[in-house]
């Protein structure tokens, strides 16, 4: 890894997104935890879909540090995921089983790659869904420069077509750091209205964070309910 591969991937922001209730347990242990440990306790609402996560929990990860896809903290390298737009889907449908309260209040907690390295924080990342069979894995940032589709993750739709059905996938690429992300590799907080921006900021208030909330409806889908 050279200096001007880390300075190449430090102009790139990571995206985490958790829901606001959420934010009160993450400030208070200063971190962002992986899902085996923040489902002990630390998750207040569960936005993520129980058969994903478990597929997650079983899925290994070929290279250093190792360990499954849930000991990692997951990013992605853009907003409007994939998941989030499934998120959205499920509050408009009212699909059962589902997390119901759609994607609007869901918080983005923002870095990036540089501030990750520069960490020292142990991570890997895919050229697309982590969970998938055919998904890539490195740690090199050469590497994932080289095999993230990053035309893809700035365009506004990701949808497959048939001419590339694999879409969808490399959309889904992800950064993910090992067991925890300090606040303190955390750069801004994103949110999708200014009532949102109220809450985070009142949850965050006295933390340098609750300086650093933008509002961003450009980054949800922010599906109505049928």
């Amino acid at each position: 890894m050279t200096d001007a591969d880390v300075s190449t991937a430090g102009t790139r922001w990571l995206y985490h997104f958790t829901h606001i209730e959420n934010l009160a347990a993450i400030r208070q242990a200063g971190s962002l935890s992986c899902d085996l440990v923040a489902r002990t306790g630390m998750t207040h609402t569960e936005v993520g879909a129980r058969d994903i996560k478990e597929s997650r929990r079983r899925r290994r990860i070929p290279i250093h540090p190792g360990g499954h896809v849930g000991d990692y903290v997951p990013f992605y390298f853009a907003p409007r995921s994939p998941m989030m737009y499934r998120i959205s889907c499920e509050h408009r449908d009212r699909v059962p089983d589902r997390y119901q309260g759609g994607d609007k209040p869901l918080v983005y907690l923002v870095s990036t790659v540089r501030a990750v390295v520069d960490a020292s924080l142990l991570w890997v990342a895919t050229d697309g869904n982590a969970a998938t069979a055919t998904s890539e894995f490195t740690s090199s940032v050469e590497d994932m420069l080289r095999m993230i589709d990053w035309p893809l993750m700035e365009a506004e739709r990701w949808n497959n077509t048939p001419e590339d059905p694999d879409r969808q996938r490399r959309r889904q690429a992800e950064f993910l750091v090992h067991r925890t992300v300090p606040l303190d590799v955390v750069s801004w907080v994103g949110v999708h209205d200014d009532r949102f921006r109220s809450r985070a900021g009142n949850v965050l208030a006295g933390h340098r964070l609750g300086q650093r909330i933008i509002v961003r409806p450009g980054w949800y889908y922010g599906f109505e309910r049928r």
